[in-house]
């Protein structure tokens, strides 16, 4: 009995060795050489017991690479493969199906046939590769051709109040994400339409309307201040004048005046004239400019606009009274306010004659019968004031009050 178990054993091995020794001398190369084994795919094309001319001409067919068709109303354009250096790489898939049982490594070889023959069959991937580079320069280069410019509403008011409405326009844009993901798509599944793809076009709408520019009609606010234009101050009040006129501030927008005028710098135009540093008044360039934002601010504490940031001076003010001054320093102190209506608002400044008119235009809806007042305190060295924002009805009785903001002054210099 144990004889005979050994001599089955003995048997068992010598047919291992013999099966081995077969599959790695002769199964690697299927039934015939020179073919690729059976069932393994390539894509979705089977390929199996094919010569590898046969396997080409039969992926070839099924994956021919034809040009990616674009059109847009009436205009067609054409990217050929070659324009991206589009490729499919059937050759790098065929040696990859072909080598497949036919490795550097026998046992994994073995291995391999015998999955495929117990069908578990092997799907290779053709691997699509192009110029991501050129196909965004061509597509850009179709854009061009589709897109226009959104144009925004504008209005200029002159110096005499006259309207300058200008209407907008809207824009066209070609989608580039979306258009590249139905391309990328066609390639992923190696299925390029004959049919032109549609350019994703999207209409941009403009910020600003012909509607918003029409329905600035009325001054909401108004406030003037002189000063004497005749000197580098003069001067610095002009450049900052205009830097913040003409500004259109949508609903829920800030104003801030420093983002306005930019930095005072000599290169922006700006002269050295008096500031106050540290309490003390010296040169510094700019010198002026508080005055421009201190008319702006009275201008706009009188349209009855939310105050989100003022300062005063370190000192009462000349040209406004106390508690109605704005000191700014540009990347320091700013003044800014909020649109808090529904309809755009305006800032128009005139600048003429020694004196600085500062007018907040907006829509007759929005108009509110405002007034301002004060309270004075001393504590110490100090003055202390208080700015007060009244509300009226139409027959002038209070609707509300609201505290605006406290000015700390210093008495002495």
């Amino acid at each position: 009995m144990l004889k005979s178990k050994g001599t089955i054993n003995k048997f068992m091995c010598l047919l291992c060795l013999f099966i081995v020794l077969t599959l790695s001398t002769g199964f690697g190369y299927s039934s015939e050489k020179g073919k690729i084994s059976r069932n393994i795919y390539i894509q979705d094309v089977y390929v199996g017991s094919m010569g590898l001319d046969e396997a080409r001409k039969k992926l070839n067919d099924k994956y021919k690479i034809g040009p990616i068709l674009i059109k847009y109303n009436d205009n067609k354009w054409t990217i050929n493969p070659s324009d991206i250096n589009l490729d499919y790489n059937i050759e790098e898939s065929l040696m990859q199906a072909y080598k497949y049982t036919r490795t550097d490594n026998k046992l994994e070889n073995i291995k391999r046939y015998i999955d495929l023959s117990f069908n578990q069959p092997q799907k290779i991937y053709l691997r699509a590769t192009y110029d991501e580079l050129k196909l965004t320069k061509y597509l850009e280069k179709i854009s061009r051709t589709i897109n226009i410019d959104v144009e925004e509403a504008n209005i200029k008011i002159n110096d005499s109040g006259e309207f300058k409405r200008i209407p907008s326009k809207d824009g066209l844009e070609v989608d580039v994400v979306k258009l590249k993901e139905e391309i990328y798509k066609m390639i992923r599944k190696k299925s390029i339409s004959k049919k032109a793809l549609d350019a994703p076009v999207k209409v941009v709408k403009p910020k600003i309307t012909t509607k918003d520019v029409e329905s600035i009609d009325s001054i909401l606010g108004k406030y003037s201040t002189s000063f004497n234009e005749n000197n580098a101050r003069g001067n610095n009040i002009h450049i900052a004048g205009k830097s913040s006129s003409d500004k259109i501030i949508m609903p829920q927008e800030i104003f801030s005046y420093n983002k306005s005028t930019g930095s005072r710098t000599s290169s922006n135009g700006y002269k050295p004239a008096k500031v106050i540093v540290g309490g003390k008044y010296v040169n510094g360039e700019g010198g002026g400019v508080c005055q421009v934002s201190t008319t702006i601010y009275n201008a706009a504490l009188l349209a009855a606009l939310p105050i989100e940031e003022v300062h005063n001076h370190t000192f009462p003010s000349r040209y406004a009274p106390r508690g109605k001054d704005a000191a700014v320093s540009y990347g320091y102190t700013d003044l800014k306010f909020k649109n808090p209506y529904s309809h755009p608002i305006y800032i128009k400044n005139i600048v003429s004659n020694g004196a600085i008119t500062s007018m907040i235009y907006g829509s007759s809806q929005d108009k509110e019968r405002v007034f301002i007042k004060t309270e004075e305190q001393y504590k110490n060295d100090n003055l202390v004031v208080k700015t007060y924002r009244i509300y009226l009805d139409e027959e002038n009785n209070k609707i509300r009050e609201e505290l605006v903001s406290t000015s700390k002054y210093k008495t002495k210099h």
